[in-house]
């Protein structure tokens, strides 16, 4: 459901992070995501109804601001997407601009991470098809406006139902998600940090060994039911087995590793909640899915 390409996409964490709820009876009246990125497992899982309301945080002012855009007046970012040519001379009026409102923002957001190599949006990052555009992929080859009109507004008729979106970093948005009056126990966070590895080539905003260390120390005292993925590091895994909590290792089908489309990437999920599910893959072969459209379906 979401309108963004986002590097290393946890989309097909949704139906994993259901069952979980399920698992632990949990009933989430508020699903937080401190790094919300693409937002694609809070979109699922409100637009399915496992949750109540979402909380969002983003510590990128271009998401930040669209995410803010896409969950109010979001005809103003519709108009720009229908107006607005995908050329290469855009790109680079947009990758140079100082955006001054959320509007702008949200619009630069959505421009660049569509027209951007993986949807990388760091300064050093290219666009689709290169400089002279002499690849087979042209710039315009992931902004199909139709689409992204689509599904801006299918997360904009969910806005109802969005506690909040914070810009700042993830301890501002776990403190504003307690500020509600509700249970503790009727929040689960759900958290992506950075990737330890390949955090600082991913995104503009990445973790150094201290910050992965401070949200360790932070998640070791946090009561409320908490879900984190993170990339298998080494460091990672010993950091939280220290604390008890031995990590899982669940594998996926991983789109942000260079020259390794739809490979299979093992994650790390690690969480306080009693039960995880006994299935390690979040993926189906090509001749799975075959199967499952050939079954006959059972009343």
């Amino acid at each position: 459901m979401s309108p963004l390409r986002y590097p290393g996409s946890k989309r097909r964490f949704a139906t994993y992070i259901a069952e979980v709820i399920r698992l632990n009876d949990l009933k989430p009246k508020l699903f937080v995501e401190p790094f919300a990125g693409g937002a694609s497992v809070s979109l699922q899982l409100l637009n399915d109804r496992v949750v109540q309301s979402i909380g969002l945080g983003e510590k990128d002012p271009l998401l930040a601001s669209f995410w803010k855009v896409v969950f109010g007046d979001c005809e103003p970012l519709l108009q720009r997407v229908r107006e607005t040519d995908v050329t290469i001379e855009e790109w680079v009026r947009l990758k140079s601009a100082r955006a001054r409102t959320d509007l702008d923002r949200a619009f630069a957001c959505l421009y660049l991470n569509r027209t951007s190599y993986s949807g990388i949006m760091r300064d050093d990052a290219g666009p689709i098809g290169g400089y002279q555009q002499a690849s087979k992929y042209a710039i315009d080859c992931r902004f199909p406006k139709a689409t992204l009109v689509r599904r801006i507004q299918q997360a904009n008729a969910l806005k109802e139902k969005v506690a909040f979106v914070q810009s700042g970093d993830w301890l501002r948005t776990i403190e504003q998600a307690m500020t509600y009056d509700i249970s503790p126990n009727e929040v689960f966070v759900y958290l992506d940090p950075p990737f330890f590895k390949a955090g600082p080539r991913l995104y503009r905003h990445f973790f150094t060994p201290e910050n992965h260390e401070e949200l360790y120390q932070y998640l070791a005292k946090l009561d409320t039911p908490w879900l984190l993925s993170y990339d298998p590091a080494e460091a990672i895994v010993e950091m939280y087995t220290r604390n008890g909590i031995e990590p899982k290792h669940v594998s996926l089908l991983y789109s942000a590793c260079p020259n390794c489309s739809g490979s299979v990437a093992e994650e790390l999920i690690i969480s306080n909640v009693s039960t995880l599910p006994s299935e390690g893959r979040l993926w189906k072969t090509t001749g799975e899915w075959a199967g499952a459209a050939a079954s006959p379906t059972r009343s």
